[in-house]
């Protein structure tokens, strides 16, 4: 199964802004793309504090995952529409998470084949269609304007 996880580096979240830490493209690829955040868990943690119940860090990871599988969907290879149409974001407080396949062996709803196609099969000579890294790549500046403006907006509710 694919997974694709976004990170972010709050740094002291209290006025700073989220940044790109983009890097070696190869290199994120090797290991999984992702957008890193830093400070989340003392975020959250003030957040307790302060009596927020986290749901709407848990609703713009939802809202982020959503928007970036939305974009992988236009981005997969289609034979059958049955990888495209088990491409799904989900989230929760700590992570937005976009899957594509799942393990079913058999049926109308097996997709067994997600990893091979978006990472590839030298082997049996699969060349790798990376979607979902495309599509994060596609969407990433928009992810991290989201995530500046939604935190910011909870930081000033909370405190």
């Amino acid at each position: 199964m694919a997974v694709q996880t976004f990170s972010y580096d709050l740094g002291d979240y209290r006025g700073s802004k989220v940044s790109d830490r983009g890097g070696n493209r190869h290199a994120s690829m090797r290991a999984g793309s992702l957008v890193e955040v830093r400070g989340l868990r003392e975020l959250r943690r003030d957040f307790r504090k302060a009596g927020n119940d986290m749901s709407e860090l848990k609703d713009l990871h939802r809202y982020i995952a959503d928007d970036v599988a939305g974009t992988a969907k236009t981005k997969v290879p289609v034979r059958s529409g049955r990888l495209r149409n088990s491409i799904r974001g989900s989230g929760t407080q700590t992570a937005a998470r976009v899957r594509a396949g799942n393990n079913r062996k058999s049926g109308p709803t097996s997709v067994p084949y997600a990893a091979p196609i978006h990472f590839g099969w030298g082997r049996r000579g699969i060349k790798p269609q990376p979607f979902l890294y495309e599509a994060l790549d596609d969407r990433r500046q928009e992810v991290i304007d989201r995530y500046n403006d939604e935190i910011d907006s909870i930081i000033r509710k909370v405190f």
